[in-house]
């Protein structure tokens, strides 16, 4: 009889989805490499082909997360269906859920061993260069049915610059002090209120 293989990209999502699980219930220290072989019924050679390390597909559990985040902001900032107002409603609500599962499932505790933060970062900047092109859409068509004021001078030539910069500094004003405890901290209503301040 013909064994049914999965293809690479299947088996993959499989021990990210797992790995995904288990970091949820179990925590990132308190789950082993075994423990997602275990999960997917899979032997050692099948995690190292895909994973290097524990850590390597904990950051593949945070992009899929992220990604799949961002596909949802893009996707309510381009539904022609819903009015602006409708949109910027659900964007803000999107953002503040997202906030909190992402801060509640990817901070480490004191003491665990996820060493380098720096992978948050670049999956940060990952993330709102790929929202950017919405968001000035967005924008343009706030401006032209003149639901913002155009404070910033928002064209179609400045769109994508100033989407950036109020995505940069949205995400830096919520994430602050999340990540960094010394740093103070805000919540995303005082964000929105700042970004409410520029076009309002």
């Amino acid at each position: 009889m013909k064994r049914n293989s999965k293809k690479p990209a299947e088996r993959r999502k499989e021990l990210v989805d797992a790995a995904a699980h288990l970091f949820a219930e179990k925590g990132y220290e308190n789950t082993s490499v075994r423990d997602i072989l275990d999960a997917v019924g899979g032997a050692p050679g099948m995690f190292y082909y895909y994973f290097k390390s524990k850590q390597d597909i904990y950051v593949a559990v945070m992009e899929d997360f992220i990604s799949e985040r961002m596909s949802r902001k893009c996707e309510v900032m381009e539904d022609d269906e819903r009015s602006f107002d409708e949109r910027i409603s659900a964007l803000r609500s999107l953002v503040e859920d997202d906030v909190d599962e992402y801060v509640r499932s990817f901070n480490p505790e004191p003491g665990e061993s996820v060493p380098d933060a720096s992978y948050k970062l670049w999956d940060m900047v990952q993330m709102l260069d790929r929202m950017a092109g919405s968001y000035a859409k967005l924008m343009l068509e706030g401006v032209r049915t003149e639901k913002i004021k155009n404070r910033l001078g928002v064209n179609e030539d400045s769109a994508e610059a100033c989407a950036l910069f109020v995505l940069y500094g949205l995400w830096g004003v919520m994430y602050n002090g999340r990540f960094a405890p010394e740093c103070g901290q805000y919540s995303p209503e005082e964000a929105f209120g700042i970004a409410q301040e520029l076009f309002h």
